[in-house]
């Protein structure tokens, strides 16, 4: 009788538990002051937060079906890997059972790596390079990082940094720089590309489609250039910007409130519309062209 009721007990106790339940995580190691971190999810979400400890925490939540969870350090840095199976990459990880979330606690200092097929991510407080690499995904890094580079095929990013250099790298998706210092570089195919910065000595923009437009201040050295297609352009400067201006249009307007008295010219047999002038001395150099868009220069 014994045995059978204890048999019971267990099957009633299997039934009550979740199938396919979620895997809670919180595990702590040490790690140096300023190692790297890398991260590989490939599915759900990851954020990462800078801290004072001289240790990483991952908490979170791995998915059901996740193949296995590693988490390793030595005196170089640490890594953190979900495995996934083949399948899920096969079928794009659409599910919301394939996402696993990991929020990484890291020292302030160290160099994060986060590779993703298909998550957010979001890293903030870290001062050393963030190196960010995903498909399908949001990306979004705010704090006093030394560099930032981000690659993704679709979804928004986000940059709230005085960080130099940054390489933005994307197909699709929205792309918002705040605080820019030094040198910016984005490569986009669609999506609006917004820079905001002060003393930025380089800034390199090529895109096909959706507004570009830089607001800030400028080095006193250095050079802006921007190339699209069927994109507008607009920068808005100082009135007291001094730089050489080289802009061109094939079917756009250029319009400016620098350089008064500076005719727009069309060159006998070249089809596009040209403005050139200068402000200053030639240390600072701005080249924008476009081939089915207007170009805006302002003042304030």
């Amino acid at each position: 009788m014994t045995r059978h009721l204890l048999f019971a007990a267990l099957l009633a106790f299997g039934l009550h538990q979740p199938v396919g339940a979620q895997v809670q995580i919180d595990r702590r190691r040490p790690a140096p002051a300023k190692g790297e971190v890398s991260i590989d999810n490939s599915f759900g979400t990851v954020t990462v937060h800078g801290w004072e400890q001289h240790e990483v925490l991952v908490q979170g939540t791995l998915a059901a079906g996740a193949e296995d969870f590693s988490f390793d350090s030595d005196k170089e840095g640490t890594s953190i890997s979900v495995d996934v199976p083949e399948e899920w990459l096969q079928a794009s990880g659409e599910d919301p059972a394939f996402r696993s979330a990991l929020a990484v606690f890291v020292p302030a200092g160290s160099r994060v790596e986060v590779r993703s097929v298909n998550a957010a991510v979001e890293v903030e407080a870290v001062t050393g390079r963030v190196e960010v690499t995903t498909v399908n995904g949001g990306v979004r890094v705010a704090g006093p990082a030394s560099a930032v580079e981000v690659e993704t095929m679709t979804g928004a990013i986000e940059v709230h940094a005085l960080a130099a250099p940054m390489d933005i790298h994307s197909i699709s998706g929205s792309v918002l720089i705040e605080g820019a210092t030094g040198e910016v570089r984005v490569e986009t195919v669609s999506g609006t590309v917004h820079v905001n910065g002060s003393g930025l000595t380089s800034l390199e923009v090529q895109t096909t489609t959706g507004e570009v437009e830089f607001r800030g201040a400028l080095a006193r050295r250095g050079s802006l250039e921007i190339e699209t297609f069927s994109s507008p352009v607009k920068l808005v400067l100082p009135r007291t910007t001094p730089a050489v201006f080289d802009l061109k249009t094939f079917s756009g307007n250029i319009k400016s409130e620098f350089c008064a008295g500076t005719p727009v010219l069309r060159k006998h047999f070249e089809p596009f519309r040209e403005l050139h002038c200068s402000t200053g001395p030639d240390d600072f150099e701005i080249r924008i062209t476009t081939h089915d868009a207007d170009i805006t220069l302002a003042a304030e």
